[in-house]
């Protein structure tokens, strides 16, 4: 009975990301990529590994349910170390380097060019 997502040893690609649930805590984290993931008995791959998202220049992408960042784009967390997240919103994201989405975030529709307006 032997799974991807059950696979003690996983290797993420640059670029990629998975979503790991500790069953301990109940609390999903994310694992970015260059790295070989080793997962430890109490924890479960629920997602990926998935390709980062690479918004390039004069694109945007639109994300539901972003995270909450701090000072200098830091990610703010819960006291349980969980994702804390802007539930119902939604978040306009222009060229950047790449990005994983956190447990929770979508990405709405897809990366898409932006439309110029030429003048009159």
């Amino acid at each position: 009975m032997s799974r991807g997502s059950e696979a003690a040893v996983i290797r993420i690609k640059p670029h990629h990301y998975i979503h790991v649930l500790d069953n301990n805590s109940n609390v999903t984290r994310v694992e970015v990529g260059p790295q070989t993931f080793t997962r430890k008995d109490h924890e479960t791959v629920v997602s990926g590994p998935d390709a980062m998202i690479m918004i390039p220049p004069r694109h945007y992408a639109i994300i539901s349910n972003p995270v909450i960042k701090g000072e200098g784009g830091v990610v703010q967390k819960e006291t349980s170390g969980q994702i804390k997240l802007r539930h119902g919103d939604e978040e306009i994201r222009f060229q950047q380097d790449p990005f994983p989405l956190y447990p929770g975030e979508k990405l709405y529709g897809k990366v898409s060019p932006l439309q110029v307006v030429a003048p009159n």
